[in-house]
């Protein structure tokens, strides 16, 4: 979603609208926004809030993610927030690229179960399962377990929410209103200067996010439906009848 403006001209309206001569002296001298200033750390903490809080479809992609050979687990991309549900694709032929299928998300007690069930495996090509839990103790990444283990490398991607990187001073902000940021730093600089509560910001940013998601502005691609769990109910059974749930009449 594109924006009018700029990291250095979101910074420059909400100081002006601020009216904080020392602060402006501090973070924009001669109107140029210096390297420490502090609208730029609250500009920034603003945004990475509502990433991580609400992703949304701006910021959206995939990366190559391999399986290694006898471990049961991946390290996410440094910039992971969360995955897109069901991600995960590998390669159900090995050397197929048009061999994809995407792999199920399950909560940390089914891949428990799943991974027993799958513990005496030792020929499986792929995983079928995946669970996102723990982070590397080295690199502080985070682990996507899988199970099966797979028992040879395994080609594949993964689809993910992203975290941006820092903005840099002509770089625009991926989301949807340039006021929301406005503002957001405006009551910041009042904070700063003791004229507002500590937490005001954040009372505000809570309350703008709750109406952007109820206007669909920052709508993520998701299924709009509550999907059948697939571990429990399969077509072959007939299930998905749609009198099926009644029993036997």
């Amino acid at each position: 979603m594109p924006n009018r403006y700029v990291r250095d001209e979101l910074i420059g309206i909400a100081l002006d609208q601020a009216v904080l001569p020392n602060l402006k002296i501090h973070d924009m001298p001669d109107g140029v926004v210096q390297p420490d200033a502090y609208s730029i750390q609250w500009l920034q903490d603003i945004l990475d809030f509502w990433y991580h809080m609400v992703p949304f479809s701006a910021t959206v992609d995939y990366v190559t993610l391999n399986a290694v050979a006898n471990q049961d687990y991946i390290l996410l991309p440094t910039d992971f927030i969360l995955d897109v549900r069901n991600g995960y694709v590998v390669e159900t032929v090995p050397g197929d690229t048009t061999s994809l299928r995407r792999r199920e998300r399950v909560s940390l007690q089914k891949f428990i179960n799943r991974q027993l069930y799958h513990q005496k495996t030792t020929s499986a090509t792929y995983p079928s399962f995946y669970c996102i839990v723990g982070d590397d103790a080295t690199t502080q990444q985070q682990k996507l377990k899988i199970t099966p283990t797979p028992s040879m490398a395994t080609q594949g991607k993964l689809w993910y929410y992203k975290l941006p990187t820092k903005l840099n001073s002509n770089d625009k902000p991926k989301f949807p209103n340039d006021y929301v940021c406005i503002e957001y730093v405006r009551i910041r600089a009042k904070e700063w200067a003791n004229i507002f509560e500590p937490g005001t910001a954040q009372k505000f940013c809570d309350k703008i996010v709750a109406g952007m998601k109820a206007a669909g502005l920052m709508n993520e691609p998701e299924d709009d439906e509550i999907p059948m769990d697939t571990l429990y109910y399969h077509k072959s059974r007939g299930e998905f009848a749609t009198y099926a749930w009644m029993g036997q009449v």
